[in-house]
């Protein structure tokens, strides 16, 4: 057991000095990300959201496409995002996957959602800097979730 954890972490070691990896902004404040992304000169910030036990449930109807919808909307007003033609909102998958699928063209790149029963998976890049916070808690109020997870980092 003490030699394949000794193995796991030196090829962890070894892969994650090949690839890079960066840094998981999410808990930092947004002074100190807004800085990153300059002294980086980012090609964009990246949050995903993933919410759990969202009481605002997304079933298949006209009113969750409307409230899909909506919500891009204002999530774009938010964060002051120029949305691109209209969000494009399908169901389809089968079993545990099946629910509603989002993109949304921003100037600047895109937003994509899926729902999966109470659960939400949102991703937001764009290479225009923005409050990922302020997307974090509307996101979590709309779908009515105090259950989230989330990753911010910034791409370059």
């Amino acid at each position: 057991m003490r030699s394949s954890l000794v193995i796991s972490l030196a090829l962890f070691t070894t892969i994650s000095a090949e690839l890079d990896l960066k840094k998981n902004y999410a808990g930092e404040s947004l002074d100190t990300i807004n800085k990153a992304f300059d002294q980086e000169q980012a090609w964009g910030l990246c949050t995903s959201i993933d919410l759990h036990n969202c009481a605002n449930l997304m079933v298949e109807s006209k009113e969750s496409e409307k409230a899909i919808e909506q919500f891009v909307i204002e999530l774009c007003e938010l964060i002051d995002m120029n949305r691109y033609g209209h969000p494009m909102i399908k169901w389809f998958g089968t079993g545990a996957v099946q629910g509603y699928t989002l993109t949304q063209l921003i100037e600047t790149s895109c937003i994509s959602a899926h729902w999966a029963g109470d659960r939400m998976f949102l991703d937001i890049f764009s290479c225009k800097s923005y409050d990922p916070y302020a997307a974090i808690e509307f996101t979590k109020k709309f779908f009515k979730s105090e259950d989230a997870s989330i990753t911010i980092w910034i791409r370059v």
